[in-house]
């Protein structure tokens, strides 16, 4: 579910599109249903079911790529997931990562600097309200 890309596209970011890949087609189909009950969030938002490791040269068309927490289940492959991200997105460009911190860990896997090979690690954000997950900002090629 792209509940970040609905939130940021609701509430902070109301005139980007987003680009939104899934693994699961029916992930992806339950997304276009909930976003097709509004007519202009409905035009900026784009399902495409593609495993990311599949995804290359359209990383760079990108200025910010969210990685929410459900990508990659297991912190192995949640770093290979980062890597390939990061070879193939652009000098400049932002990659704002969800990982799990205190009883979240046992869901999915955290994130931590030394995973973040290549990126320069500009924050890392803890919400209040939601003191399971934590937000890291991270730039490509900023150093």
């Amino acid at each position: 579910m792209p509940l970040t890309s609905i939130v940021m596209a609701t509430h902070h970011m109301k005139s980007t599109h987003f680009d939104n890949f899934d693994i699961d087609d029916k992930a992806n189909e339950v997304a276009c249903r909930i976003v097709a009950s509004d007519t202009e969030l409905e035009k900026r938002m784009k399902f495409e079911t593609r495993d990311i490791m599949k995804v290359r040269e359209r990383l760079a068309e990108y200025d910010c790529i969210f990685l929410v927490a459900l990508v990659g289940m297991y912190k192995e492959d949640k770093v290979k997931i980062l890597r390939h991200i990061r070879k193939y997105m652009k000098e400049g460009s932002f990659l704002l990562v969800r990982s799990a911190k205190g009883s979240r860990a046992f869901l999915y896997p955290v994130i931590q600097e030394h995973d973040l090979l290549g990126f320069e690690l500009l924050t890392i954000f803890h919400p209040n309200q939601w003191r399971t997950q934590e937000y890291i900002s991270l730039g490509a090629g900023f150093k």
